[in-house]
């Protein structure tokens, strides 16, 4: 139990009636103990203190000498700073006082028809509403420039899927909430090469999804620049280490397909993938731990393959195959059936039938990891 005192509210009334505002001020101090009041008569007075002081609460007479009615309840609001308003009403202006709270005030109070703790609650609750207001209008904002980031984000993802000659390629990403920590990419080299990349940093939310944007980043200026292939993931495994927080990584494949030749060579640091052949299924080799872990790991390793007509090349993110139900996971096996029971589907078809076979599986409209896939169907 805390031993901390209780700190003190700092009050300020605006009353002009000597007599009303003493019986005010000792009912505060009975109902809230200690407290510290500062009273003004006037309005033009207490827009002068609030210019240069805040409080917790403003107790509130309506009819002043400078100012009188629902006027003085506005011509305040507009210099409290948010400060909540407790109006003080007499017997003849209730109507005018409940206008004022209709408007925006916090509460009212009838003189002389309340007790010390009445008063004490109704200041209570103004400063509890207050204090809630404060928060839902931060978690707004905080909503607000989180959907933005989020609809920037989907902006790095890309618009179509490109289109060379023999395969059928389809791609596609389902977020776990706002900000997602995968990646994936299509880059057309100007050696008439491409480029598939499907990543997926540690974790999910805006932290991923910095990273993500990161990664993108780096491989983007890195093949812009023209690097060898070869020296692409040793480059972005420094960028990554250099520019992350510690304990991020990113697992990633990095497929480089040479129309001239039909070949496909990959480098691979840590990524699961997989080659669906007629009767046969072939797990990518990982060459190398993922991204972001040691700054001096060799990622230069790779290896090739080619593809016949109806084999597919499957580049998940392990939000698919790890999607739980209150049993067990989707696992690899399931995630190769769909593949093969949906082969004969077009490739944008596979990648639908997939991710509603693992939401579908999870039994759940809330998904615990990001999702991506990329599937590249040979004609």
């Amino acid at each position: 139990m805390s031993n901390e005192p209780t700190p003190t509210l700092k009050l300020l009334l605006i009353e002009d009636s000597l007599t009303d505002a003493g019986l005010i001020q000792a009912n505060l101090r009975i109902g809230l103990g200690t407290v510290d009041v500062h009273r003004v008569d006037r309005l033009s007075a207490a827009i002068a203190v609030l210019a240069v002081d805040s409080f917790s609460a403003i107790l509130l007479d309506l009819n002043l000498p400078d100012s009188s009615g629902l006027d003085t309840f506005h011509r305040l609001a507009a210099r409290s700073n948010g400060t909540p308003v407790i109006v003080l009403s007499g017997m003849d202006d209730s109507t005018t006082a409940i206008a004022a709270v209709s408007s925006g005030a916090d509460d009212y109070v009838q003189k002389n028809h309340y007790e010390a703790h009445t008063l004490a609650r109704s200041v209570r609750f103004a400063i509890e509403r207050c204090n809630r207001r404060a928060v839902e209008d931060e978690l707004s904002i905080v909503r607000n420039e989180l959907t933005v980031a989020q609809s920037v984000q989907d902006r790095l993802y890309p618009k179509t899927n490109p289109v060379i000659a023999g395969f059928d390629i389809a791609s596609g990403v389902r977020s776990a909430g706002i900000g997602c920590g995968d990646y994936y990419d299509f880059i057309a080299l100007d050696d008439g090469r491409h480029i598939f990349v499907v990543g997926d940093v540690a974790g999910h939310g805006m932290g991923s999804a910095l990273v993500m944007a990161e990664t993108r980043a780096s491989l983007r200026t890195l093949t812009d620049i023209k690097i060898d292939t070869s020296l692409i993931l040793p480059a972005m495994n420094r960028l990554i280490c250099s520019g992350t927080a510690e304990g991020m990584f990113v697992t990633l494949v990095l497929v480089i397909f040479d129309p001239a030749t039909q070949t496909f060579e990959y480098y691979n640091a840590g990524h699961p993938g997989w080659i669906v052949r007629k009767n046969t299924r072939e797990q990518l080799t990982t060459h190398q731990i993922p991204l972001g872990l040691l700054a001096d790991v060799d990622h230069s390793a790779s290896s090739t393959f080619q593809l016949a007509p109806g084999d597919i090349l499957v580049v998940p993110t392990d939000g698919i195959h790890e999607s739980p139900n209150k049993d067990e996971i989707f696992g690899t096996n399931r995630l190769l059936d769909c593949i093969e029971a949906n082969r004969n589907l077009n490739a944008s078809e596979i990648v639908e039938g997939l991710f509603n076979a693992a939401i579908e599986f999870s039994d759940s409209e809330v998904l615990c990891d990001d999702m991506t896939l990329v599937v590249l169907k040979a004609k």
